[in-house]
């Protein structure tokens, strides 16, 4: 019996980081409905411990931290560290080890400077984005630079009919800066698989995107498919969280993490031909 549960837990979780062969259906049901529900209420607790303030501020100044994490997967695809390094850059240890670090940054943004502790923790976030950037820039050769302006394009056109039908309909939960950025960084992520798959022959590692490529023979169904999730989800949130605006602002911060992080990894990715 124990040797079963061993190669069960190495087949389903441990091999697919050590080799970083993606997700299958096992640890993608496991992350998406333990591990990362019970980080955000652990991390929420904890911020409200601290008495951080969950805003429109607070979401902003975690997103080069997200950015950050995005290089990182990104150096360890070009194999530019070693194991076992490489193995908490790879998901979901990568997830763990950017709370961890960013939670203790924090806490000594707030320790310096109480008043203005979201600018250093930003500012801080920022300087190590670029410092990675400039790393795998050093590292890497650039070979497709139209990819990032072609992603950002396509989500960016995206964005723009949704907030522009959001204002014509009177839907005011799709119009407000945080949704649309909810929204932009899943467009963003469908966009980079469409151009990856489609166009690159390149090939998706998560379970969802693989079975909409295989039922509809296009990565342009994730468009659809993140809309169809996306826009209900946002409803619900908006109306069913009003008395909790920390844990709504929670929630959209993960689910931007969800749609931002892979969709900023994938487009450099192929930026270098990785």
């Amino acid at each position: 019996m124990w040797n079963e549960l061993r190669d069960f837990v190495f087949h389903y979780y441990i091999n697919p980081i050590i080799h970083d062969t993606g997700y299958n259906p096992i640890n993608t049901i496991t992350w998406a409905l333990l591990l990362a529900p019970l980080c955000v209420l652990l991390v929420l607790k904890l911020l409200r411990r601290l008495h951080f303030m969950i805003d429109d501020g607070f979401i902003a100044a975690v997103v080069p931290y997200i950015l950050l994490g995005s290089v990182l997967r990104v150096i360890e695809d070009a194999e530019l560290v070693p194991p076992p390094v490489s193995y908490m850059l790879i998901s979901p240890l990568i997830y763990l080890v950017l709370i961890f670090s960013t939670l203790i940054l924090l806490g000594v943004a707030l320790k310096i400077a109480p008043w203005r502790y979201k600018s250093i923790f930003a500012a801080t976030g920022m300087v190590l984005f670029v410092a990675s950037l400039a790393f795998l820039l050093y590292n890497a050769d650039l070979k497709l630079w139209w990819v990032i302006p072609a992603v950002c394009g396509i989500s960016g056109i995206i964005v723009a009919a949704i907030y522009l039908t959001g204002k014509r309909l009177h839907l005011h939960f799709i119009t407000t800066r945080i949704y649309l950025a909810t929204i932009g960084s899943h467009m963003l992520d469908a966009a980079s698989s469409y151009i990856g798959i489609d166009l690159l022959a390149y090939h998706g590692k998560h379970v969802l995107e693989n079975l909409m490529v295989n039922l509809t023979g296009t990565a342009a169904g994730m468009f659809i498919l993140k809309l169809g999730v996306l826009i209900p989800l946002l409803y619900l949130i908006d109306t069913g969280l009003k008395d909790d605006k920390e844990l709504g602002n929670m929630i959209m911060l993960t689910i931007i993490i969800v749609g931002l992080a892979p969709g900023v990894r994938n487009s450099l990715r192929m930026t270098f031909g990785i």
